[in-house]
């Protein structure tokens, strides 16, 4: 069974950006996340809705976020290459919320 993830980044200039919705978006970026890692992960298709700068600035805090992981994982927190993957989240990061307005779930 396949689950649809509908993510929209255009809540910059919505008025109605309520905790829900952005609960809902951690939520789904919390799925995605696990999707990465689950070596037999169910079929997940992801719907993503914004400006070419939003999707890119998306896409990007999500691959730094799990080469951060990745990285933890295998070196260990204090290492010079965890500390190198943590600052090049930290500017996707930056970038993610300037172009959406969204926070990123993950801190």
């Amino acid at each position: 069974m396949s689950k649809t993830i509908h993510i929209d980044l255009n809540h910059k200039n919505n008025t109605y950006l309520t905790e829900d919705v952005t609960s809902q978006f951690a939520n789904d970026i919390y799925m995605l996340m696990q999707s990465l890692y689950a070596g037999d992960a169910p079929d997940i298709k992801v719907s993503v809705g914004g400006n070419p700068a939003q999707i890119t600035a998306f896409f990007t805090a999500l691959k730094r976020e799990k080469r951060y992981m990745d990285s933890y994982v295998k070196h260990g927190l204090n290492d010079a290459q965890t500390m190198y993957s943590e600052y090049q989240l930290q500017d996707a990061v930056r970038q993610f919320e300037f172009e959406t307005g969204l926070k990123w779930p993950f801190k």
